[in-house]
């Protein structure tokens, strides 16, 4: 029987499916603002706090969605492959734990509180079970069946596709960054 995996391990599994998961969300809105033909080219920005909640729900409903789909088909989500990982349903792996498990965990996600306390009872209880594995009968193990590169793939797909939509639409989300390279006199062309 495989042991827990360890709360380290699961809070950056947890950090690199929310990435993951924000690129493919991304990509979402991407063919969203190309039907609905968006400009990139504008003066100030344009996507009002309407539009960054409407953006805020595609995250979490995609989240929500891939979750299920993932933990459905593979028992993990990509975030656990790369840290090696795996979900272990002790009554079956059913469609219905499946959402229970992956609606509680995108509230605690969420949610900054029940997120903070959710992690916090699963450090002090010996099996590491979060809230939403507690509720849907299930823990995460230090060992996965799946390979770890298809984990890592996944990942990476949704890194470009984030980096993608945070480089066409910066300008459009208030993004600009402003280095301030120009000051230095090696970065002055005169």
């Amino acid at each position: 029987m495989d042991s827990n995996a360890s709360m380290i391990d699961r809070f950056f599994a947890v950090v690199l499916d929310l990435v993951t998961f924000l690129g493919y969300a991304a990509g979402i809105c991407m063919i969203i603002f190309s039907v609905n033909e968006i400009s990139t080219e504008v003066e100030e920005i344009i996507i009002s706090r309407h539009q960054l909640i409407k953006l805020f729900i595609i995250l979490c409903v995609c989240y929500f969605v891939l979750e299920v789909f993932l933990t459905r088909i593979f028992a993990t989500t990509p975030g656990k492959l790369c840290m090696n990982c795996d979900v272990d349903f002790h009554k079956g792996n059913t469609m219905i734990y499946d959402i229970i498990r992956s609606f509680f965990k995108v509230i605690c996600l969420f949610t900054i509180i029940p997120g903070i306390i959710s992690y916090a009872y699963a450090c002090t209880n010996y099996e590491t079970r979060a809230f939403h594995d507690s509720i849907a009968k299930t823990n995460v193990t230090n060992s996965t069946r799946t390979p770890r590169a298809l984990g890592i793939l996944v990942t990476l797909v949704g890194l470009f596709l984030l980096t993608v939509f945070l480089y066409r639409y910066h300008e459009v989300l208030g993004l600009t960054v402003k280095v301030g390279l120009s000051e230095f006199k090696i970065f002055t062309f005169d």
